[in-house]
């Protein structure tokens, strides 16, 4: 009963969208309100989402503008067919992931996949694709839909799958954003049925924008936290990250080299700038897949979802190279030393130096389902070990 309200009240949005669809003449200030709506509930959304790290939020808005803006700019059967597609399935995979900082792991990835997705859809009106785009609107089975919907067979399929994921997914876990993609997924097929039908779009597109805000705004939010000095998600995020890993994946903990006597030598603010630099190279493993963690101390660690510890160990190798060939001019002052005879001291000297770190990384790797993610952090620590035992500035497994 917990779930209930969750599920049911944000359905009130779409008789509303319903009306105002329906609703032939509106008073004019109404009406610049109607069609300012999806721009305004689309930029909120993402705005929201980039500000509390919903990167759920982010996409899904994403995803709807898109959609909007290919049937209102760009139009034409088979955009519309590609859409009607491609928008229940995107809408269910948002939900089916967990929640991702728009900034870093698979978000970007995510977003770029839209993107790519947005960019096949355009290209589905050139003329040799036409073939494509024609069996898109292809029935699947000699039952006619035309009386109750004017999408093609293969869209209302889409729908009906995507619906039923969601749903599974409300059911199991009870989150409020699953309960507003459903609700959204209603509101997107009533927006390209009128479309179909010669209708407005933007009303119904507006409302699942809303209904999937209403739905992660009523989610509780873990807490995000970002390392103010690397930028690089911090422990509570690499907390969230164990509790949801796959059966297979890789994981290493890395340390710059004795660096307490770098920051004891060159300073608190060289420290830090190394510390960034550093961070820099490690992002690089998020290209073959890998997610770096700043942890404290200097010590970070790094996950391969679904990775091995060869892949990891190429990819950690080809970090550790980088940090050893970078470098950081640092400045330092020499002490004023008194002159002999009394004389007024010498002024202070100041030193410019360039200095380096290298990087010491311990790799595991999980095969087996039901291992404590602990074990593996264990695993990583003795490799580390290893690797520090053995002269520093190595991968180890």
């Amino acid at each position: 009963m917990k779930r209930a309200p969750s599920l049911v009240a944000p359905a009130v949005l779409l008789p509303v969208a319903a009306m105002v669809a329906l609703t032939h003449k509106l008073p004019a200030s109404l009406a610049t309100a109607v069609e300012a709506a999806p721009l305004l509930v689309f930029a909120s959304g993402a705005l929201l989402g980039l500000v509390t790290r919903r990167g759920r939020l982010v996409i899904g808005v994403v995803i709807l503008a898109l959609a909007d803006c290919a049937l209102v700019n760009v139009g034409g059967r088979s955009v519309f067919d590609a859409v009607a597609l491609l928008l229940p399935v995107n809408l269910a995979v948002v939900v089916w992931l967990g929640e991702e900082n728009p900034f870093a792991g698979r978000g970007p990835i995510l977003f770029a996949i839209t993107l790519v997705q947005a960019a096949i859809v355009a290209w589905l009106q050139h003329p040799q694709l036409v073939p494509l785009s024609i069996s898109l609107d292809q029935p699947i089975v000699d039952v006619g839909l035309g009386g109750w919907t004017a999408l093609p067979q293969l869209a209302v399929l889409s729908f009906a799958a995507a619906l039923g994921l969601i749903v599974v997914r409300f059911v199991r876990h009870g989150q409020s954003l699953a309960a507003g993609a459903a609700w959204a997924l209603v509101a997107s097929f009533l927006a390209l049925d009128g479309v179909a039908s010669g209708g407005p779009a933007g009303v119904h597109f507006a409302a699942a924008g809303l209904l999937l805000l209403v739905g992660a705004t009523w989610e509780p939010r873990a807490i995000v936290a970002t390392d103010a000095v690397t930028g690089l998600p911090a422990r509570v995020e690499l907390n969230r990250a164990l509790r949801r890993l796959p059966r297979r994946y890789a994981l290493a903990h890395v340390e710059i080299d004795e660096f307490t006597s770098f920051r004891n030598t060159h300073g608190g603010d060289a420290a830090q700038r190394m510390l960034r630099l550093v961070a820099k190279k490690l992002r690089r493993v998020s290209n073959g897949g890998g997610q770096p963690y700043y942890l404290e101390n200097a010590l970070f660690v790094v996950l391969f979802p679904r990775g091995s510890a060869k892949r990891a160990t190429r990819l950690l190798e080809e970090a550790r190279v980088a940090v050893e060939n970078l470098t950081l001019d640092v400045s330092l002052s020499t002490p004023a030393k008194p002159s002999a005879g009394g004389a007024s001291a010498k002024p202070a000297k100041v030193v410019e130096r360039t200095v380096s770190v290298t990087i010491s990384a311990g790799v595991a790797e999980n095969e087996r389902a039901g291992v404590d993610p602990k074990e593996m952090i264990e695993a990583a620590e003795q490799a580390l070990q290893r690797a520090r035992q053995a002269g520093m500035n190595r991968v180890a497994r």
